[in-house]
């Protein structure tokens, strides 16, 4: 007969004593990542220091260009209040009364503003050159024009009843 051996079950481990390698390893592993800790911290430091500096230089740069944009829109702006600071209705009133005392002989073709120098160019055909000084004289009187000028005039060859273009300049009151 065999006599069975018995065995002996001892699940609880027994606790060991940390060694000094173990300890020196884990001081180690702290010191590595405080080390690393203050690194990424800096790194965030300049980051954000640079994106600040990229930003400022973003906005030098606009600056001008909407400065620019405003000095644009400002000329743009003042030469419109200049063409809306044409006296249109008096202006064609007048001209049309001038061409309705000349009897139905000017035929008025183009009228040309320059609001800057307050000038007006008119071109008109008539039929006979005494005609365009009458028509020229008419305008002198104006009370709405300042010294209206006959620029130039030109026979018409093309038409058949030989018509006169003339060109007339004169400033305007305002």
């Amino acid at each position: 007969m065999k006599v069975a051996r018995s065995i002996h079950l001892d699940f609880a481990v027994p606790v060991r004593r940390s060694t000094a390698a173990g300890l020196l390893l884990c001081l180690a592993g702290i010191a590595a990542a405080t080390v690393v800790g203050v690194e990424f911290r800096g790194a965030l430091a300049e980051r954000a220091r640079l994106d600040g500096a990229v930003e400022a230089l973003a906005d030098q740069r606009r600056a001008p260009v909407e400065t620019a944009g405003r000095a644009a829109a400002a000329t743009e702006f003042a030469k419109m209040s200049l063409e809306l600071a044409i006296p249109w209705t008096k202006l064609l009133t007048e001209l049309e009364a001038a061409s309705n005392d000349m009897a139905s002989q000017v035929s008025l073709l183009h009228v040309e503003p320059d609001a800057d120098k307050h000038v007006v160019r008119i071109t008109a055909e008539v039929r006979s050159l005494p005609d365009a000084l009458a028509y020229l004289e008419r305008l002198q009187r104006s009370p709405v024009l300042r010294y209206p000028m006959l620029e130039s005039h030109e026979r018409r060859k093309d038409d058949p009843e030989h018509a006169v273009r003339i060109k007339i300049a004169a400033e305007w009151r305002s």
